[in-house]
């Protein structure tokens, strides 16, 4: 794609995640669609639109939806908030999504045999995907001091809220984060064929205490992921891919 305009669809659910991206991707032009809230940004051969989804899959979901039908982007972008479900992600890592998870529609003793229409991939299963954000990820580390790492996300409308499923998800999935929406994202774009990133940032410990975590990390969490994801999308990463 390098050389041609790239147009990115960015789904935010909750209205502090639209908020910051807003402001920090310096987005303008903001209106009304279908009773949300989007804005963009076009600058060289990058065209950005993000959209205040609303928080949970069915939100998300049409959200992406309506992005895609009215605006027919190159990549949709899942962001957001998520926790943590293994001991070597930590707060304010951001988790580059290889595969989500539907974990809340399966029971837990089948977790490990999951069906693969519970399952849903990303733009990371490209080889050459995989090279530009490793390239990406070494850069911020360098630069910016920002963690950047692929994993696996399980996606689910149910708080992770306790050790014991935190444990399950991370061992029988092999998922490093957790949040409600990714899945609703993801399969909305696979089933139009639009490839698509998630990017989530990591607030808290899908712990007893996460609630509390994440209200006091989210803004500074937010803040770190929007300004990396600033450069992949404006300096020419997200172009290679």
């Amino acid at each position: 794609m390098i050389n041609s305009l790239v147009r990115i669809g960015i789904i935010c659910p909750c209205d502090i995640e639209y908020q910051s991206c807003k402001e920090i991707l310096k987005l303008h032009n903001e209106t009304e669609l279908a009773g949300r809230l989007i804005s963009s940004r076009r600058e060289k051969d990058v065209e950005v639109i993000a959209i205040k989804a609303g928080p949970g899959k069915i939100h998300c979901a049409s959200a992406t939806q309506l992005i895609i039908d009215k605006f027919e982007p190159d990549f949709v972008f899942d962001v957001g908030a998520s926790g943590s479900l293994s001991v070597d992600v930590n707060l304010y890592d951001i988790i580059c999504g290889k595969h989500s998870f539907e974990y809340d529609v399966c029971p837990t003793d089948k977790l490990a045999k999951m069906p693969d229409d519970l399952k849903t991939s990303t733009v990371l299963n490209k080889v050459f995907s995989k090279e530009v954000l490793k390239e990406f990820s070494n850069w911020a580390k360098e630069n910016m001091g920002t963690t950047i790492r692929v994993g696996n996300i399980a996606s689910g409308e149910k708080d992770v809220n306790n050790k014991e499923l935190r444990q399950e998800l991370n061992h029988k999935l092999g998922a490093t984060a957790c949040n409600w929406e990714t899945s609703a994202v993801l399969k909305t774009a696979q089933l139009n064929e639009i490839k698509s990133f998630s990017f989530r940032v990591i607030t808290d410990n899908a712990d007893e205490e996460m609630k509390d975590n994440l209200n006091a990390s989210w803004k500074k969490a937010l803040e770190i992921m929007f300004k990396a994801l600033n450069k992949f999308i404006f300096e020419g990463w997200v172009n290679k891919i």
